[in-house]
């Protein structure tokens, strides 16, 4: 009986053994389970936080590009205000808005006059180590001449500007010089003539058209001798470049660009008609302002010399 009862309580002990060893396994199992899920709720939770920071990162610079162009809106505003204090109301004044792209004549406290406008793109160009701001002037000005049939000498930025749109280069032509019309490459000479041009060959550049100043025009070399003056207000290409001629070549100036009025404002500035009517209204211009052809001639009839201009 004794054997019997030490035998029971020998398997009673195994038994219980057993069971705290399965217990503390279960246990270790939900520990490992509880620290795994611990680990994917941590990793969630950092996803969520960068997404988040990304995210909150663009807000924050989106709004402070906003708050920067309100104050620089506000700015303006303010300058405008300080400068037209002194602006009697009794006279006439051109208004410019460069938000609307609208000009407005004020006279005596009423406007008289108001039309749509193109202003400054406000886009830069590079220009020989310089850049260029195609923008209105914000400010004031006033009409210092007024032109008919007025005549465009483009800058040279007009030049490098048509060169790039067409994945050309820009070349200036200077009275006494010469270039090859084919390639677009400077030339020793003009071209040859007679029986000595025989000697050169295909590869002589001084065989083939150069284009050089002569008087105030640029003419066009055959290497038979014969000229032929280039077109006047007509852009000059040469191989791969386009020609920049002296500014007071016949080539240099420009009709109809500007439309039949101008009103000037100094600094290469102007308030003139358009070739481009259907831009009106558009923020296109290279800093003047651009009224259509009815326009600019009511207010080409209307406006003095020593008008005071408003651009804000």
């Amino acid at each position: 009986m004794k054997r019997i009862l030490g035998l029971l309580g020998s398997w009673a002990l195994l038994v219980l053994a057993l069971g705290l060893a399965a217990f503390a396994i279960a246990g270790e199992t939900i520990n490992v389970r509880e620290e795994r899920r611990l680990d994917r709720v941590a990793e969630i939770d950092k996803m969520i936080t960068e997404r988040a920071g990304s995210k909150a990162e663009t807000l924050r610079g989106t709004a402070a590009q906003k708050t920067a162009s309100v104050n620089a809106l506000q700015a303006k505003l303010q300058d405008v205000a300080r400068q037209t204090d002194d602006v009697p109301d009794t006279g006439q004044t051109i208004l410019v808005s460069t938000a609307e792209n609208k000009l407005y004549v004020r006279r005596a406290g009423q406007t008289v006059f108001e039309a749509v406008c193109s202003t400054g793109k406000g886009t830069t160009l590079a220009v020989d180590g310089k850049t260029v701001i195609f923008d209105t002037p914000i400010g004031k000005l006033h009409v210092i001449s007024k032109d008919e049939n007025p005549q465009w000498v483009p800058p040279d930025w007009h030049y490098v500007e048509e060169a790039r749109k067409n994945g050309m280069r820009v070349i200036h032509l200077n009275p006494g010089q010469w270039i090859d019309k084919r390639t677009g490459q400077p030339a020793s000479s003009a071209p040859s003539q007679g029986v000595w041009s025989w000697f050169g060959g295909s590869s002589n550049t001084a065989s083939n058209p150069v284009l050089k100043v002569q008087g105030d025009t640029v003419v066009e070399v055959d290497p038979d001798g014969s000229q032929r003056e280039l077109e006047p207000g007509k852009t000059i290409v040469a191989g791969d470049a386009v020609v920049i001629p002296p500014v007071n070549t016949k080539q240099r100036h420009y009709d109809k660009v500007l439309g039949k009025f101008r009103l000037e404002m100094g600094n290469g500035y102007g308030i003139h008609g358009t070739d481009e009517p259907d831009k009106l209204g558009q923020s296109v211009s290279h800093g003047c302002v651009r009224l259509g052809d009815a326009d600019i001639e009511k207010l080409y009839q209307i406006a003095n010399v020593g008008d005071t201009v408003i651009i804000y």
